[in-house]
């Protein structure tokens, strides 16, 4: 399952953009966006400086618009400024789950781009039967925690002091968003406490 899958979209002040499967020529902006993410304080992003790929990595580990997996870009007026990746788990009993990461350019924030992607994110997850999508957000990225809740995502948990860096330990807020939940109790649920009754 491969494609040209493109969502149009508007930025808040009006510009047209495009959320669209990654391809390998979005390997420089796409590492663009995720180095200066990483070299900005304080941190969103639990990458360091020596883990952050060459164009030919980047390339490797893309993937398109598939059943394990998808990585998307957001572009606006021909400038890539968003990048979100999810991979399904491989598992058989959590086949069901998607965990993604994204990074939006800093100049670019504010703006729809995240909340774009994440709506196309949903197409995709529908498509292969990805019905749990995962995240883990630092606490204290107020903006980001704020646009998952926006969009259903409901915290689960806290993982404490999980990301060690140089200046300090980071906690992040397991997230997720759960896209059956129109799940039917059983039957013997359902019923009025008289029911069944003589």
């Amino acid at each position: 399952m491969t494609g040209s899958r493109s969502f149009p979209f508007r930025t808040r002040d009006g510009r047209a953009g495009i959320v669209r499967v990654a391809e390998p020529g979005d390997a420089k902006a796409c590492l663009a966006i995720v180095g200066d993410a990483v070299r900005t304080r304080p941190r969103t992003l639990a990458v360091t400086e020596d883990e952050l790929w060459s164009p030919r990595e980047w390339r490797r580990h893309r993937v398109g618009w598939t059943k394990m997996g998808v990585w998307l870009v957001a572009e606006v007026e021909g400038q890539v400024l968003g990048q979100l990746s999810c991979e399904r788990s491989p598992r058989p009993p959590m086949t069901h789950t998607g965990e993604f990461g994204i990074t939006v350019a800093a100049a670019a924030r504010g703006q729809g781009i995240g909340r774009a992607m994440l709506v196309a994110l949903e197409v995709w997850a529908a498509e292969v039967g990805v019905t749990r999508i995962a995240l883990a957000v630092f606490v204290g990225n107020d903006a980001a925690h704020g646009l998952y809740r926006s969009l259903g995502y409901v915290d689960e948990g806290r993982e404490r002091r999980i990301i060690r860096f140089p200046e300090g330990d980071v906690d992040v807020i397991r997230m997720a968003k759960l896209l059956d939940e129109r799940v039917t109790p059983p039957a013997t649920m359902n019923r009025a406490p008289h029911e069944g009754k003589e």
